[in-house]
């Protein structure tokens, strides 16, 4: 029984810490600090300014301006499932997105350049792992920027 105790106790602990780090806005973000930043040492996150092998991924590539590429990934992102737009400023996005199961939330943030692309940062807010989400969802993004940008004028947007 004083076992079981111990690990309902430590269970609660668990959750308690999930919730506040999940919930909390991170003081690394650029809408907070004014600072884009590279990518913690755990690799639940990946950052186009990050030179680590494990974190890095290419910005994104922007045909024409870039403010307008930012707005249309804010379009698209803010209809994401799981996603809402938290902060927009002038050349920034900052996306929340949260995991249909576990309810983990995730930071997106996308910042415009002078040169013609977005950087990007995807993080996890809990957890060591994200089993390469962050990755996959820059990843889609890219897709997704490169189908619209090539898309005739005249066609609708996808998706």
């Amino acid at each position: 029984m004083h076992a079981l105790k111990w690990i309902l106790g430590l269970v609660l602990i668990f959750v308690a810490m999930a919730l506040f780090f999940t919930l909390r806005t991170p003081t690394h973000l650029y809408a907070v600090s004014g600072e884009f930043t590279d990518c913690p040492a755990r690799p639940s996150c990946v950052s186009s300014i990050a030179t680590d092998k494990p974190h890095a991924i290419a910005p994104l590539r922007v045909v024409g301006d870039p403010d307008t590429a930012l707005t249309l990934l804010a379009q698209h992102v803010g209809g994401l499932p799981g996603a809402r737009i938290a902060h927009i400023k002038p050349g920034y996005v900052h996306a929340v997105f949260v995991s249909p199961t576990m309810r983990f939330h995730d930071d997106l943030e996308l910042l415009a350049g002078d040169e013609p692309l977005i950087h990007v940062r995807s993080i996890s807010r809990f957890g060591y792992r994200d089993f390469g989400v962050n990755r996959d969802r820059v990843e889609a993004l890219r897709a997704w920027l490169e189908a619209e940008q090539n898309r005739p004028t005249g066609e609708p947007p996808e998706g």
